[in-house]
């Protein structure tokens, strides 16, 4: 279909000029199906401006680096909709297994902070009282698809963006605050009280804290009207809320895309024309590849039996995978979108866009059915034709299925409301059940292999498995994040929570301690990217290239002193930037973690290496005790928190004994002189002192 005949773009480029080059500071996404490796290798780089690798290897490395810049992101997936083909996550975010009590968790919203880089390309912090800067905004998107491949690169799909600016930038109240307010509630309520949802209360507390707050009483302005979000609030369906903005005055027309209906009957679209009293109805007719319907006769004969309704069609345009002869010979893509238009060719032209399907359980309001998301959007101001989207049916459809496709066909059937969680730091594998159950459950590897039981399980309350399950855990989540829970006849995948995630060693790189101090010095993501595809091209390209071919000695900064105190000062002001802007998790992987440029890898390399240079290692070991000094009277409060991973670290720091020995000065003062340069080293330097 033309461009100038119905908005078109593509999904990614949409969220991508959303951003528009800032900086994300908070991201959350809610989904029904979810394919964690996906996510990660194709939509979380739409979140940073800057070009990531094509090999996977090395884009999950880059993209490793790039979340460090992120204070929280969190995804929030119905726990019985893993994508059956996803592939398993490896990088650090939470992932938040939710249900319902009734029907599922189908909205599909994206909310993103984002922050406004300073003239010198860096984002300006927080403000002294902790509360976020004014050059803050909130990206929030409705769609109707999920976070898997057929989501974001194959199906027919639909998606709004709006954004909402701090008050003193924009001192216009938003239309939609309180609705979105009330599915953020609603999301958070579908989530367990012992969940972080660090993520979304800060979406939630710039909402309260930074956004004008007054309501807007009118439905419209301007002969406008306001864009609003359905989320079932007020224990309204979609038909009632509807009812609010008195769309039953303009004689419009109604065009309903939508790929699942109820098997009996018409469903809810009765009580729709009902609150809409629509001109003339359109509604699109959901086939097979062969051309066989995608509906039960018994509901396309309700449907087309309502008075003004025919079924329609896209026109083949919208639906093709290409204009060229190669593409013609493709099957057409999947609707997966739902869109509900309320028009008329000389009034105004409204969008329903997100997530509800024309069933019951779509329209339901929040306590009820689904738990749905969509924008009620006004597109009169844009200018497209006022005619119909879809084309009325050629012949009637003859041939129909025994039952309606729901979307939640194909997903697991969960036996238990059963979340799994890995805590890297503590090495801790844990399950949570809520609700009573009488029965055990075994967990066993997707291959089949019983990995351990529960026969009286805890209810209500992260409980720990046994040290020899977790520690075959955690060799196991090299290769895959997915376990299965086996409950009576039933068993299903779960994906595993990682938390701690700066403890688990780095998986695709390993870095000598040079490469790690040169590492450190590097000021930009473009550089970085740089350093890590040049440091792998044996993972990548099955090349076989030793480490010493690599990087031997060379005669540069990072080959001497100058470059352990260069590295080791740009650590130092990593660390501090990420502790003064509060995203502790981020100088605890790097100052205390496991991962191939944290502080406690470059010790662990450095005493390994028993041909390095003792010189280099006994200062490189004086440049960390320096820094755990420094740090330590800092920030007292982060090492106090963490006992056991600064007991690690500290435990490194004693060797410094043994590499002074290894030292070998035939001297008869070395030993005085070593003494005295140790404590003129580590002792505190009050700089503006010196400056005098």
């Amino acid at each position: 279909m033309p461009s100038n005949f119905i908005p078109l773009k593509v999904l990614t480029e949409q969220v991508a000029e959303a951003i528009d080059g800032r900086d994300v500071k908070t991201a959350v996404f809610t989904t029904f199906s979810f394919d964690p490796g996906f996510f990660e290798l194709h939509i979380l780089p739409v979140l940073f401006d800057r070009p990531f690798s094509q090999p996977e290897k090395v884009r999950r490395l880059q993209l490793e680096d790039a979340l460090g810049t992120i204070d929280h992101l969190a995804v929030y997936y119905d726990r019985r909709a893993l994508a059956q083909d996803g592939e398993p996550a490896q990088l650090d975010y939470r992932r938040l297994d939710v249900s319902r009590r009734t029907g599922y968790f189908h909205p599909k919203v994206i909310l993103i902070l984002v922050q406004e880089r300073n003239s010198d390309g860096n984002a300006s912090g927080r403000n002294r009282d902790g509360s976020a800067p004014t050059n803050m905004a909130l990206i929030v998107g409705i769609l109707s698809a999920n976070l898997t491949r057929s989501g974001w690169w194959e199906n027919v799909e639909c998606a709004h963006i709006e954004e909402i600016k701090d008050r003193s930038v924009d001192g216009k109240p938003c239309s939609f605050r309180s609705d979105l307010l009330s599915i953020i509630r609603r999301i958070r309520y579908s989530a367990s009280d012992t969940d972080d949802q660090s993520a979304l209360e800060g979406i939630r507390n710039f909402l309260l804290q930074r956004t004008q707050r007054s309501h807007v009483a009118r439905r419209h302005s301007n002969r406008r009207h306001h864009t609003r979000i359905f989320a079932g609030q007020s224990r309204e369906s979609l038909s009632t809320w509807l009812r609010r903005f008195s769309l039953d005055n303009h004689d419009l027309n109604l065009e309903v895309i939508s790929p699942f209906f109820d098997s009996q009957g018409e469903g809810p679209l009765r009580e729709l024309i009902g609150a809409i009293r629509p001109k003339e109805i359109r509604i699109f007719h959901p086939t097979d590849s062969d051309g066989a319907s995608l509906v039960t006769r018994d509901t396309y004969e309700a449907i087309r039996a309502l008075d003004s309704t025919q079924w329609a069609r896209f026109p083949g345009e919208v639906v093709s995978r290409g204009r060229d002869h190669l593409s013609e010979r493709l099957l057409p893509r999947r609707v997966h979108a739902k869109v509900y238009r309320f028009w008329k060719r000389d009034g105004p032209d409204l969008l329903l866009v997100g997530s509800p399907n024309l069933t019951r359980a779509g329209h339901s309001h929040g306590s009820a059915g689904n738990l749905e998301a969509g924008f009620l959007v006004d597109f009169s101001h844009a200018q497209y034709p006022r005619r119909w989207w879809l084309e009325p049916l050629e012949r009637d459809a003859d041939r129909f299925i025994a039952s309606t496709p729901r979307e939640e066909d194909g997903c697991d059937v969960v036996g238990l409301n059963l979340s799994l969680r890995f805590d890297w730091g503590a090495k801790e594998l844990s399950y949570r059940l809520e609700g009573h159950v009488a029965d055990g459950f075994a967990i066993q590897t997707t291959s089949g292999e019983t990995f351990g039981t529960i026969s009286h399980p805890v209810h209500g309350r992260w409980t720990a498995f046994a040290k020899d399950i977790s520690d075959r855990l955690e060799r196991l989540l090299r290769s895959t994040s997915f376990l299965v829970i086996r409950y009576g006849v039933n068993s299903w995948r779960v994906l595993i929570r990682e938390e701690n995630m700066g403890h688990r060693p780095s998986l695709l790189l390993e870095l000598t301690p040079a490469e790690i101090l040169e590492y450190w010095s590097l000021l930009t993501p473009a550089q970085r990217a740089q350093f890590m595809e040049s440091r792998i091209p044996d993972q990548v390209e099955g090349l076989s290239v030793s480490r010493a071919d690599r990087l031997r000695s060379r005669d540069t900064l990072f080959d001497r002193f100058a470059g352990i105190y260069h590295g080791f000062g740009c650590f130092e002001r990593s660390i501090d930037e990420a502790l003064g802007s509060g995203r502790d998790n981020v100088a605890e992987a790097r100052l205390l973690g496991a991962k191939y440029d944290s502080l406690p890898n470059l010790l662990a390399n450095v005493l390994q290496q028993s041909d390095s240079d003792p010189i280099l290692a006994y200062v490189t070991l004086l440049c960390a005790k320096q820094l755990r000094h420094k740090f330590g009277r800092r920030y007292e409060e982060f090492f106090r928190s963490r006992p056991l991973h600064v007991k690690r670290l500290d435990d490194q720091l004693s060797h410094l004994p043994c590499l002074r020995s290894a030292l070998e000065l035939h001297d008869p003062e070395a030993d005085d002189f070593l003494q005295w340069y140790e404590e003129a080293f580590l002792r505190p330097v009050d700089q503006a002192r010196n400056m005098r």
